[in-house]
């Protein structure tokens, strides 16, 4: 695939030096020279970042001298934390990377409707050791327990959430209690229509904070955002490349919307003081306290048209401050914060600079002299001279078919030499529920709706498609009973 886009990229196969074999060669030397020591580096890398950057926290736990778990979090996350951890949501994704550890990124919603990431851990099993473990740091680090906690129902989690976060509501997913009701309940009443609605409105009118947060589907959502970044067959240093990849492009859309949002300009006709105050958001206004039945902000953070028909005709020019939640402003992350964003002091990212201005400046030159023939050629002439001055200089024979370990590390993206003494080794290939090894036993209210769904075979005792046959139908079992009795009451006659 690198190979295709890289030729792609370049314009054809004849303009990529290097084969695909080459390609095929380089993971393979990568793989050799990392290995066994891929636990011991990824700890390493993770030890480096903690030491380096500001407000970065990094913990593991090793079982044996194995490692079983890792957790981590930097500045950023623990500012949107600090901000939108009223309400969490973590779920596990599998098939991230070879050992099959389990990776479950925490989610939690910003000021834009949009989910964002505030931590993440990686962990051999889910028992609740390793839940309660993790949940503790997760405490330590961000200092505080969240308001709610919507996670699925699994009992290590629960239990965890029990001890760790006694004063957070745990609530489990609408989706699934909605999902599992067809295992709880009879087949007239699952079907009944009436009853059906009158219990949706009931699981969905439970006073939860935010409904744009009642279901998982966040979560799962946010684990297939990630998955795209990741291959079962990943070593954790790739994991964590692909990690950092995926969070870099979440927060360019948290950059791009705060923006948006903070351009945005909106054109009233005929404004109102509230309207201006609004879009504004300046907190100036006498408390007041406004209630509505509909309990919109209640659930949402933010006013009903109700309650703002109400309060207009009452003449309220401002918004009262109590019901401007700072979670929902523009400004939330930016007025409070001022991130560092600590670099390298090594030459390499002088050089991955220039290196991605020259691929800027190329680019640009190529779309303005796309359609102009004279300025194409010259262009070319041009760059055809650079190249063999500089391939005078160096003689390019492809990929070494050995790689060093200055190299890998460097494609790896990681400062550290590759270590010659191991302390923590890498975990055994993980079995856990739900990484697609072994399916889930069905339980047996499940097994029997399944079945009930299915086309019956003819019984050749009633001639009715049902559930039973010959042997087993009700109909001769009572013709049968009815014969044995006109046979006893036979013999007590003779007799």
């Amino acid at each position: 695939m690198a190979h295709k886009l890289r030729a792609s990229l370049r314009g054809g196969y004849e303009f990529v030096k290097p084969k695909v074999v080459d390609y095929k060669n380089l993971c393979r030397d990568i793989n050799n020279a990392i290995g066994y020591k891929d636990a011991q580096m990824i700890v390493n890398t993770m030890n480096v970042c903690r030491a380096r950057y500001l407000n970065y926290s990094f913990e593991f736990k090793c079982q044996d001298d194995v490692l079983d778990s890792m957790f981590w979090v930097d500045e950023m996350e623990k500012a949107y934390y600090a901000e939108f951890g009223d309400l969490i949501s973590f779920n596990a994704t599998f098939r991230t990377n070879k050992y099959r550890m389990v990776f479950v990124p925490f989610t939690t919603i910003d000021n834009h409707k949009k989910s964002v990431t505030i931590g993440a851990w990686l962990l051999c099993n889910e028992s609740i050791d390793s839940c309660s473990w993790l949940l503790k740091e997760f405490l330590k680090t961000n200092g505080k327990e969240p308001t709610l906690v919507l996670a699925d129902q699994d009992v290590a989690i629960k239990q965890a959430i029990e001890n760790v976060f006694p004063n957070s509501k745990h609530r489990l997913c609408m989706w699934n209690i909605m999902k599992k009701l067809k295992n709880k309940i009879s087949d007239d009443l699952f079907t009944n229509t009436h009853f059906r609605k009158r219990f949706s409105k009931l699981v969905w009118d439970i006073n939860m904070k935010y409904d744009v947060f009642e279901t998982t589907s966040r979560s799962e959502s946010m684990n297939s955002f990630f998955n795209t970044y990741s291959e079962s067959g990943n070593l954790l240093l790739n994991f964590m490349m692909n990690y950092d990849t995926a969070t870099q492009k979440q927060r360019n859309t948290q950059r791009e919307l705060d923006k948006t949002s903070k351009k945005a300009s909106y054109k009233m006709q005929k404004p109102r003081e509230i309207e201006l105050q609004a879009s504004k958001v300046e907190i100036k206004a006498e408390e007041k306290e406004i209630n509505c039945s509909c309990e919109h902000f209640k659930h949402m953070g933010v006013l009903c048209r109700h309650a703002f028909t109400i309060i207009m005709r009452c003449g309220v020019k401002e918004i009262p401050g109590r019901y401007i939640l700072k979670r929902w402003r523009k400004d939330v992350i930016s007025r409070n914060y001022c991130f560092s964003y600590v670099q390298s002091n090594s030459g390499d990212c002088e050089n991955v600079k220039l290196v991605n201005d020259s691929h800027y400046s190329f680019e640009s030159c190529v779309d303005i002299v796309r359609d102009e023939k004279k300025k194409l050629d010259l262009f070319a002439e041009k760059q055809q001279m650079l190249l063999k001055e500089f391939e005078s200089d160096y003689a390019s024979g492809g990929l070494k078919s050995k790689t060093d370990g200055k190299v890998v590390c460097k494609l790896m993206g990681v400062s550290i030499p590759i270590p010659k003494e191991i302390n923590i080794h890498l975990p055994q290939v993980q079995s856990n529920k739900g990484s697609g090894i072994k399916k889930r036993i069905p339980s047996a209210g499940e097994v029997a709706y399944e079945n009930s769904k299915k086309e019956h075979r003819m019984c050749s005792g009633c001639g009715k498609r049902v559930p039973h046959n010959l042997r087993t139908c009700p109909m001769i079992t009572i013709n049968n009973n009815i014969h044995v009795r006109i046979i006893n009451i036979y013999i007590d006659m003779v007799n």
